[in-house]
């Protein structure tokens, strides 16, 4: 985007004649005009020079001075005022927002004064109009840097919304075998707990540890151990299926099962046919204790009624645990009711 500029810019004033020069030499000659025209009519009437005609000669060189006033008058209108209102409208039609090519300025004329200015309102539009089309050029890199931080950081905030819900289920969920941890399952017993003594229903609570699970890791190695608790996790998710069920790993080879709504006897027939169910999935241990040297569960069982009340969360579980561990010193393979 260029402006067409003929002059020279290196600081000399264009070609042309001031209006002080020109006003000067037309109020010259306007009195040169004048005063011809005086001394002729003065040697015309030189004879009847006389008192009485001197009101007449004045009037006639006040005449003269108006025309000559007249004469400048008409000339500073051409040469100096008719021009500056020219540019002063261009000068109000000027928008420094605007690129240099919306407004042109048309050739210089006038006198020299006129021309100047004119050039310096080309240079300042030439010069704002640079400006603007660099500070655009920066607004529209600035806008596609904010863009692609937008992107990045809306990527970024996906990425840690998704890292925070895998780290809150991983924080109330078994990694290895994706039933809820010993945490969920405290909460799910408060929360069971309340209401089943608020609405004075049931709640059944088995623990349960796998037999020998130690000596089965040693035998049969880690990964067949890990194969083993992923099985049983499988087996208590598909045998529990209601939605008040809970089973969670409460840590290495114990388990946990929350039962809303079930009564000892009715939780006890659940956890005796999930025995056999272990046991049907034919896990050989060699040093088990079992006859038939199969991976076995001991399950100590307590239960929440009207009939049978408990003072706390904690004395319920603490009955399991107390069950499970009858069970354990009774032989193991085998389910053990609360007292």
């Amino acid at each position: 985007m260029k402006l067409s500029i003929r002059h020279r810019r290196n600081g000399t004033a264009p070609q042309g004649a001031s209006v002080k020069t020109r006003t000067m030499l037309v109020v010259l000659a306007v009195g040169l005009v004048g005063v011809g025209l005086a001394a002729m009519l003065r040697s015309q009437h030189e004879a009847r020079l006389q008192a009485e005609h001197v009101l007449g000669m004045a009037l006639q060189d006040l005449l003269l001075v108006l025309a000559l006033c007249l004469a400048c008058l008409l000339v500073l209108e051409r040469l100096l005022l008719r021009p500056l209102r020219r540019l002063v409208e261009r000068a109000h039609r000027f928008d420094p927002s605007l690129p240099p090519s919306t407004l042109q300025w048309p050739e210089p004329q006038g006198p020299r004064e006129l021309q100047q200015v004119n050039k310096a309102f080309e240079r300042v539009q030439l010069s704002l109009g640079l400006e603007l089309q660099r500070e655009q050029d920066l607004a529209r890199q600035l806008r596609a840097e904010v863009e692609q931080r937008g992107a990045a950081l809306d990527q970024t905030r996906q990425a840690l919304e998704l890292a925070r819900r895998e780290l809150a289920a991983l924080s109330r969920h078994d990694a290895l075998t994706g039933l809820p941890n010993r945490r969920e399952f405290d909460d799910a017993l408060r929360r069971e707990f309340k209401r089943a003594q608020r609405l004075q229903s049931r709640l059944g609570l088995a623990v349960m540890d796998l037999d020998c699970f130690k000596a089965y890791n040693q035998q049969q190695g880690h990964a067949a151990g890990d194969a083993a608790l992923k099985a049983f996790g499988r087996l208590l998710a598909e045998r529990f299926k209601r939605d008040t069920d809970l089973v969670a790993r409460l840590g290495g080879e114990e388990f946990g099962a929350l039962l809303p709504g079930f009564d000892m006897a009715a939780a006890q027939g659940l956890m005796e046919q999930l025995r056999e169910d272990l046991r049907a999935l034919g896990l050989a241990h060699p040093s088990g204790n079992s006859p038939d040297r199969l991976l076995t569960v001991s399950i100590g069982l307590a239960a929440l009624s009207p009939s049978h009340p408990y003072l706390s969360p904690q004395a319920l579980m603490q009955a399991a645990d107390e069950a499970l561990y009858i069970a354990k010193h009774a032989g193991r393979d085998r389910l053990t009711l609360a007292a």
